[in-house]
């Protein structure tokens, strides 16, 4: 009897140090939030690069108003906003860079736009929105946020 006392209190103190010392782990950081979609939406999207790098990426041959055809790897704007789902009340989109820049587009533009697409930049974490068939002030760089208004 003694003996089984001694055992069991043997496991027990090694499953507590066991557990004491999980705990003490390294901590994770959670990765920096790099882009934001929000306002008229279902859930507000908080995306960091490695989110946006697991939906479906694309690459399209885009037209750029001032640099021509050029090769644009990314995540369809279309695919965003479903993931954002937009309310019904929604008529515009707003796209603000970091340097707070913003371009107002209307919402049926945007949903017309197939190819639309928040574009990744060639700097870790930056994006780019490249809007085929716009002007060149709708091709926001280092985009931010996304607003559904």
């Amino acid at each position: 009897m003694k003996q089984n006392c001694i055992v069991t209190l043997v496991f027990l103190t090694l499953a507590i140090a066991a557990l004491t010392l999980s705990a003490c782990g390294p901590k994770t950081t959670p990765e920096p939030v790099t882009l934001t979609v929000k306002g008229l939406v279902n859930t507000e999207q908080d995306l960091s690069d490695s989110a946006l790098h697991k939906m479906t990426v694309v690459t399209l041959n885009l037209t750029h108003p001032k640099n021509g055809p050029t090769n644009y790897t990314g995540v369809r704007l279309s695919d965003l906003l479903a993931k954002a789902g937009v309310q019904s009340g929604a008529t515009s989109v707003v796209f603000t860079g970091s340097d707070g820049y913003t371009y107002t587009a209307k919402l049926s533009d945007i949903t017309a736009c197939a190819d639309c697409m928040v574009a990744f930049d060639a700097t870790p974490s930056v994006y780019d929105a490249a809007m085929p068939g716009m002007s060149g002030k709708a091709w926001v760089s280092s985009l931010v946020t996304i607003e559904l208004k």
